[in-house]
């Protein structure tokens, strides 16, 4: 074989050979580092800052990097770290064609949860807990001043109060703000609530033994912090009780504050009412004690002197059955 023929032959095979590289490398998966991506976190996958085209593109996006940055932080790849872990994934570098930048900058997404974002959450949260008509009462929240950076998602927050808390008055509550679920930050917030409700006041003064009427009352609204469960609400729980003792004008009247009214006096003779089935006698007798409407009170007959006993009506007859 002459010398021209070995060199055609020699350019045959070069020929064959860069055709057949050609053939591999189109048919090999390809992969662009990007210069800047965002990532969600919390891990950085191939996929989030390269482009992947080819057979095996899914998998390799699916390859785990290495852990986000914190929430707003950023960490930085070069292309000789991303190639080690492809190959340690068990792909050769014949396998894939790697281009676009040198270095990647995965910035990890977040969120700002603002002081206002976090005072009305809790604002809202003591609405939905708190005993008290929330048109009743003022909320006043002092959330956390310092800026409060969270991942990127659905965030929430789960309050709770001091176990001993009970919505009036001043409060802390802790906060676990969430982030699609996964709880990321606590915080402290205190609050003020400040709770009204109606109440009776005595409009005038009132003397101890005085049957009470409804000109002797008004209503007013007034904080709830001092205020005691005794104190009536409806005017018309006091109306022909007896206060027991001289109620102020301006003074919250409560419940112990008052008594019945005494109907039936001992010695006094009553109308008394028998009522057996359809029969009914009406008659008078003595009463042995002092009684209210509802009580129960010992009696003599005037003529017989036989004792019986009844209860006290509204009107002041003994009623038997």
């Amino acid at each position: 074989m002459g010398k021209g023929a070995t060199d055609r032959t020699r350019r045959f095979l070069m020929a064959s050979m860069l055709l057949g590289l050609a053939a591999a490398l189109a048919e090999a998966d390809t992969l662009t580092i990007k210069r800047e991506a965002f990532v969600k976190g919390p891990k950085v996958f191939l996929g989030d800052i390269a482009s992947i085209t080819g057979e095996h593109a899914e998998p390799l996006a699916a390859l785990e990097v290495a852990p986000a940055a914190s929430p707003g932080g950023f960490k930085n790849f070069d292309a000789a770290y991303l190639m080690s872990r492809i190959q340690n994934a068990g792909y050769t570098p014949e396998e894939l064609k790697v281009s676009g930048a040198p270095s990647v900058k995965a910035t990890t997404m977040h969120l700002e949860v603002t002081q206002d974002m976090v005072a009305e959450d809790l604002r809202r949260f003591i609405e939905t807990q708190m005993p008290w008509d929330a048109a009743q009462a003022q909320i006043d929240v002092t959330a956390p001043s310092q800026e409060i950076v969270v991942a990127d998602g659905a965030v929430s927050i789960n309050w709770r109060p001091s176990p001993e808390y009970k919505f009036v008055g001043p409060g802390a509550f802790r906060g676990e703000i969430a982030v699609d679920g996964r709880v990321q930050k606590t915080i402290l917030c205190k609050a003020n609530v400040e709770a009204y409700s109606s109440v009776v006041i005595a409009a005038t003064d009132i003397p101890r033994g005085k049957v009470i009427s409804r000109n002797d009352l008004t209503v007013e609204k007034r904080s709830m912090l001092n205020l005691s469960d005794r104190a009536v609400k409806d005017p018309a729980e006091l109306i022909g009780q007896v206060a027991r003792s001289t109620i102020f004008p301006g003074q919250i009247i409560e419940k112990r504050d008052v008594a019945a009214q005494i109907l039936v006096r001992r010695n006094q003779m009553v109308n008394v009412d028998v009522q057996s089935g359809t029969l009914h006698i009406r008659s008078t007798a003595r009463a042995l004690n002092d009684a209210r409407e509802g009580d129960i009170v010992g009696c003599q007959n005037p003529g017989t002197k036989d004792q019986f006993q009844g209860v006290v009506r509204r009107d002041g007859a003994v009623v038997v059955e």
